[in-house]
């Protein structure tokens, strides 16, 4: 005699608790890859947007700092001190950057306004910063001018 196991005709196929099994198996890989493409989408996304207020933000920079006098630049002191001066102050939408969009350009004479015997004077730091999206993140750059 052997140990086979015999079915009847009605009883071959998959139980209601295999199925059940393999329906949320399925819907946990589904669920699983669903939330790894949101995450790389969103990623993707917000790359695209600081590479976009990074470029702006160098290019705000370079309309005023690009290697020549900084005639654009009226040194004034207050209470002995230079003060900062705001080049730039916008806050227009730009195509590709989320929305809030502000962008500033501010000049200051760190080391106060004063020349020497040479044609080159004291250095006028530069700060170009963009301010983009409704969590406020930030790109700056910075660069020095010989006033």
């Amino acid at each position: 005699m052997s140990n086979r196991h015999v079915h009847s005709a009605g009883m071959r196929g998959f139980t209601v608790v295999e199925v059940l099994m393999a329906i949320v198996t399925a819907a946990l890989f589904v669920i699983a890859i669903s939330q790894i493409y949101i995450f790389q989408t969103r990623l993707s996304s917000n790359s695209a947007a600081y590479a976009n207020a990074d470029l702006l933000a160098y290019n705000n920079l370079r309309t005023y700092s690009y290697g020549k006098a900084p005639t654009w630049f009226q040194c004034e002191y207050n209470s002995g001190s230079p003060q900062p001066q705001t080049l730039l102050n916008s806050t227009s939408p730009v195509d590709l950057v989320p929305s809030p969009v502000i962008q500033t350009v501010v000049a200051t004479a760190p080391y106060g306004c004063g020349g020497s015997s040479s044609a080159i004077g004291y250095p006028i730091r530069v700060v170009s910063t963009v301010t983009y999206g409704s969590d406020g993140r930030k790109v700056v750059h910075a660069t020095y001018s010989s006033y």
